[in-house]
């Protein structure tokens, strides 16, 4: 590893660590990729308006062509907000290209289907040999990480609870106005939803909204019959989180939803906002029974994160 940049890496996420003996709650964390700078660092995704305390950032290789990626093999790394899906055993890794540690990203996601993008196969890896990560530009789309660096992150990479965002640059991300808007408007959209305002619930939605088949006015009709069949409803929502990109955004929150005594549901919905002339609109949304749980951000688990500066240059 580059002497230099394990040294200023060590610099920077010893602040999370020792500025003003900054004492963290467990949270939810994102990893922000940016393609220019080849690095990643993790963060603190806390409430709005609390900003994002950055925890370490390590250095990256990326796709051999540059540009986000449009479809299969074009070896471009693509450029969005994605989920963390199940680690790949071990045993199925090519050690020497992969390293022992690989963690899927769900590209294509629901918004890139839309934009017609196509690949499979978007991993976060080790590097096999870790001279690769020198070349930069190496991967088939993936993002490389030197071995030992992705053996610390990956346990701080949980599936469907880690969110990478992946960007060409670090302007426009995560906006703190953008944050501001999305965070009241999904609040507003909840409380539509709560009292079942039908008019007011749909409006937040684009027009070019979808959901398992279903076009705007046939989701209309279905939830007009869901709203009319019960006699009351109890729907909570917890830690809801945003995160900007300018592409999309994506607000994530715990949900949980009680329809007399006839349905219940509770777990993790996903909503994907988009700007639709100028405003945010809801281009997607998801459901699963999987709740968001914070990490903790105890000492020893913040100490793992540290570099080990004991390489020779």
């Amino acid at each position: 590893m580059n002497w230099f940049f394990a040294f200023m890496m060590f610099l920077f996420s010893s602040f999370a660590f020792s500025k003003g003996n900054l004492v963290l709650e467990d949270e939810l964390v994102w990893l922000s990729v940016v393609k220019d700078s080849l690095s990643a660092t993790l963060y603190t995704l806390p409430s709005f308006p609390e900003e994002p305390v950055g925890l370490r950032t390590f250095r990256i290789a990326i796709g051999k062509e540059k540009g986000d990626k449009l479809r299969q093999g074009d070896n471009k790394t693509p450029e969005g907000i994605y989920f963390i899906l199940s680690h790949v055993p071990e045993q199925q890794l090519r050690v020497s290209k992969y390293g022992r540690v690989a963690v899927p990203l769900d590209f294509p996601n629901l918004v890139d289907q839309i934009s017609g993008k196509t690949g499979y196969g978007i991993w976060l890896h080790g590097a096999g040999d870790d001279n690769r990560i020198a070349a930069e530009n190496v991967t088939e789309g993936c993002i490389a990480f030197y071995n030992d660096d992705i053996v610390k992150l990956k346990n701080w990479l949980v599936p469907k609870q880690g969110i990478v965002l992946i960007s060409a640059d670090n302007k426009q991300v995560n906006d703190v106005q953008d944050r501001k808007e999305l965070v009241a408007l999904t609040e507003d959209w909840f409380d539509s939803w709560a009292k079942r305002d039908l008019k007011r619930y749909m409006n937040f939605y684009s027009k070019n909204f979808k959901y398992q088949g279903k076009n705007k006015n046939a989701y209309e009709n279905y939830k007009k019959r869901v709203f009319r069949s019960y006699e009351s409803i109890s729907l909570n929502t917890t830690t809801l989180r945003v995160l900007s990109h300018p592409k999309y955004a994506v607000a994530i929150m715990n949900q949980s939803f009680q329809g007399d005594d006839r349905y219940k549901s509770q777990g993790r919905k996903v909503l994907y906002w988009q700007k639709e002339d100028n405003e945010w609109k809801i281009i997607r949304e998801t459901f699963d029974e999987t709740s968001l749980s914070k990490l903790s951000l105890s000492e020893p688990n913040l100490q793992s994160l540290r570099p080990i500066l004991t390489q020779k240059p």
